[in-house]
């Protein structure tokens, strides 16, 4: 009988360690990937919001945190949000 009390509990128990490992860094601006760094295992991406695909200047650009899936998918070049949306 306690056995049939257990092994639902640590079922429920794995998903919740499971549920904490996903990384939500939030979005950064809308724009075009200027740069991608790297710092161990954090992943950044450098937006600049003003290009956005438009010739003319390059600004500086947002650098902002990302998990290292939305690194991959993203390319230098690539429009940011929409890389990490498809």
């Amino acid at each position: 009988m306690r056995r049939l009390i257990l092994a639902p509990a640590l079922v429920a128990v794995a998903a919740l360690a499971l549920a904490g490992c996903a990384q939500d860094f939030g979005h950064g601006p809308a724009g075009r990937v200027t740069d991608k760094t790297k710092d161990g295992k954090k992943f950044y991406l450098v937006v600049d919001p003003a290009k956005k695909g438009k010739e003319g200047k390059e600004g500086k650009g947002t650098k902002f945190r990302v998990s290292k899936y939305d690194y991959h998918d993203c390319y230098r070049g690539s429009q940011y949000p929409k890389c990490v949306e498809d």
